[in-house]
């Protein structure tokens, strides 16, 4: 099957768990104070997860004639409860708590408006370190309207927060794919890891990354990355060719993902990103050289367009 397709289908699955234990919490709390969205975000919001994946989301609500005091203790039990249940079921929790039950990631939608303006306009250490989950969102349950809302101060980024791009443009260029000399690639040097591949910070989280640049510079709001890659396209950023290599180096490098998750699953191992170059075959080895030196090449192209030192 196309990797990025089975991305998807893993995404979807975790939609439905996460709607099935939303509809139980609430069969144990009783109905909503008021009008409320789950949204997801990050990689779930851009249906683009691997078998081995965390929880990010966050709530929305519309206090009406109640205080947040009234209502948002309803709102963090919920969470609560939609929480642990996605880790009983095997998805941990995020590392970073960028998930709903922390109070910061449950908001009026008002309040999530002016904290997105607030983080366009000076994104700060908190800011940055969230802008590759909380600018994916995804409502995934509840009738408030947060994502229509939430992408035209999205959309408004090219006119009124050029210094946001810059950012944006700083994080595309963070990191950098792991071309060298050992078997064509730079692997991990220490640590548990050493002597292996991190395909997702070292080439698929970069696409992202960028395509994520690409769209919203253009004022598109698409989350999935093969769509802002057509964004980038459409809109001149980048070639048609470069657009196409780039698709291709995503697809391989989601593929030689989820082999190597795919194989740690059936040896009973608890998956991850790290991939052994001696583990792959000499076609692989040369397609991800190649892979990754598509990136770079886009890497390079994105500082000298907007002038990124």
């Amino acid at each position: 099957m196309d990797p990025v397709d089975v991305g998807h289908v893993v995404g979807v699955t975790i939609d439905a768990l996460t709607r099935r234990l939303i509809d139980l919490a609430m069969g144990s709390l009783g109905e909503p104070p008021v009008a409320w969205a789950w949204f997801a975000l990050g990689s779930e919001a851009r249906h683009e997860q691997a078998l081995s994946t965390d929880q990010d989301h966050a709530l929305a609500y519309e206090p009406e004639q109640g205080s947040r005091a009234d209502i948002d203790p309803y709102f963090a039990a919920l969470a609560e409860a939609v929480t642990s249940g996605l880790e009983a079921a095997g998805i941990p929790r995020c590392r970073g708590d960028v998930m709903a039950v922390h109070p910061s990631l449950r908001r009026s939608v008002a309040d999530w408006v002016a904290q997105f303006h607030a983080w366009m306009s000076d994104p700060g250490i908190e800011g940055s370190q969230l802008t590759s989950i909380v600018f994916d969102y995804r409502r995934l349950a509840g009738s408030l309207e947060v994502e229509k809302t939430l992408d035209e101060v999205v959309s408004s980024a090219p006119e009124r927060y050029p210094q946001f791009l810059r950012h944006l443009t700083h994080r595309a260029l963070d990191l950098k794919p792991p071309t060298g000399f050992f078997r064509d690639f730079v692997v991990e040097n220490r640590g548990d890891h050493a002597g292996r591949l991190d395909v997702k910070h070292g080439g698929i989280m970069i696409v992202t990354n960028l395509a994520r640049a690409w769209a919203i510079r253009a004022g598109h709001t698409e989350k999935p990355t093969l769509d802002r890659l057509r964004v980038a396209a459409d809109s001149g950023q980048i070639t048609e060719e470069a657009r196409q290599a780039l698709e291709e180096a995503f697809r391989l490098l989601w593929q030689v993902r989820l082999d190597h998750q795919a194989a740690m699953v059936r040896a009973g191992e608890k998956g991850d990103d790290y991939v052994d170059p001696a583990s792959l075959g000499p076609i692989t080895r040369i397609g991800l050289k190649e892979a990754f030196g598509i990136i770079a090449r886009e890497q390079r192209g994105l500082s000298l367009d907007l002038r990124v030192q």
